[in-house]
């Protein structure tokens, strides 16, 4: 420990003595504000943690990361619901938040790729971390829905960066994403445990505020600044196997999403099963990702994809909560397959990581953006049974539309 730390920790051990009566009060000190060497001098002792720690601090970034998101949004729909929303409305609150999500994603994974990646990371989580606490103060439906945008906007900023960085510290990527489901997994946990908004909401912020302080003992890595056109093109066109499949499949699968708790509450589940079947998921999502990521991008792609078509005609035709558990294993299988293939697939193949892998999470909250208008909208009209069998439909032409992946080569593109 530097010498500077460690007499701030011997003179604080020793205030602490004398507030409980250990010793003569003659230096009566309280701690409230860290001197600027002293903060200094912490910070640098935090950098030299050694390197062989790094994965488990990605690890632990990614589990906080995804806390945050997901004890925000698993029992939204229902928050809404209580504020006077109806189906339609539901839907627009998470299409805001899916909106909002793909401008920042598109942005400022381009940017990450120009300028660097620490300082997207560190910003996206500390806004984050603010954005999630006013949740709380929305008392209408509309409100809650403006609250969802900047909150999607700031998430957005961090995520693909925080994927690049890894990938380029030589970390597995398939890790990394396994332990962001554990993190959906937790937020479930929390869920269940507490079913309280207000509680969940706080959580996300503490979340998030966790993960911003564990980033500030990552490095930034030199790597070579990449210059990258505004609209780019060449990386959409070079990856439309990719990003257009993905962008049907999860089109549908946010339609599912958002009227999901809707859905389980209309067939018997309580908040505390909604929760569970969540959980299930994602803690399935945690082991199958540890499993396939040694496996081919492309099959693992094809995978996600057939298996997404199945569940989600499953889903049509359940009368009762507990017929979806084990399809919610399936399900672990399908994201897990879908989202390694896409993200290994797009970071072997392309040079520009923080574009490619922005375009993939602008893809997911674009669809994000128009499946909960599309659930919402059908569901109003038609029911949700209806809802399971047109997202079954559009990862089938998702399928269709993936054919020839496996073709293509696997070396980086060059510029």
């Amino acid at each position: 420990m530097p010498p500077t730390l460690l007499s701030m920790t011997r003179e604080y051990v020793y205030d602490l003595s004398v507030l409980r009566g250990h010793c003569p009060p003659k230096r009566f000190k309280v701690w409230y504000i860290v001197g600027q060497e002293e903060s200094r001098s912490l910070m640098q002792y935090l950098r030299r943690i050694p390197y062989s720690s790094l994965g488990f601090r990605f690890a632990l970034v990614s589990l906080l990361f995804n806390l945050a998101v997901e004890s925000s949004m698993i029992f939204l729909p229902l928050r809404a619901r209580e504020l006077g929303a109806s189906n339609l409305d539901v839907g627009l609150i998470a299409a805001t938040y899916g909106l909002a999500y793909f401008v920042s994603s598109f942005i400022f994974g381009r940017r990450s790729d120009m300028r660097g990646r620490m300082v997207f990371i560190r910003w996206g989580l500390a806004l984050s971390a603010l954005a999630y606490i006013t949740q709380i103060f929305a008392p209408t439906p509309m409100i809650l829905l403006a609250a969802r945008g900047v909150v999607g906007f700031c998430v957005g900023v961090s995520a693909a960066a925080l994927v690049a960085y890894v990938y380029e510290a030589g970390a597995k990527v398939g890790s990394f994403a396994s332990f962001g489901s554990l993190g959906w997994f937790f937020g479930a946990v929390m869920a269940a445990a507490t079913r309280d908004f207000e509680a969940l909401f706080i959580t996300s912020t503490v979340a998030s505020t966790l993960a911003f302080l564990l980033c500030l003992t990552f490095r930034e890595e030199r790597v070579s600044r990449i210059k990258v056109a505004l609209i780019p093109v060449q990386v959409i066109w070079s990856n439309r196997r990719i990003y257009l499949p993905f962008f049907l499949r999860h089109m549908g699968a946010t339609a599912v999403w958002s009227i999901f708790p809707l859905y389980l509450s209309g067939i018997g589940a309580s908040k505390l099963m909604i929760a569970v079947i969540d959980g299930i998921n994602m803690g399935g999502q945690f082991i199958a990702m540890q499993l396939l990521q040694r496996f081919k991008p492309s099959r693992l792609f094809t995978i996600g994809l057939v298996s997404s078509v199945l569940v989600f005609a499953v889903y049509g035709v359940a009368t009762h909560y507990l017929q979806l558990i084990p399809v919610q294993i399936v399900l672990a299988i399908a994201w897990s397959g879908l989202f390694l293939g896409a993200l290994n697939h797009l970071l072997g193949r392309n040079v520009e990581h923080g574009t490619a892998v922005g375009m993939l999470y602008a893809t997911t909250s674009f669809s994000g953006a128009l499946g909960p208008f599309l659930g919402g909208s059908i569901s109003q009209v038609w029911g949700f049974p209806a809802v399971m069998y047109v997202s079954s439909a559009l990862s089938f032409a998702g399928l269709l539309a993936s054919r020839g992946l496996a073709t293509k080569k696997s070396h980086p593109r060059k510029e």
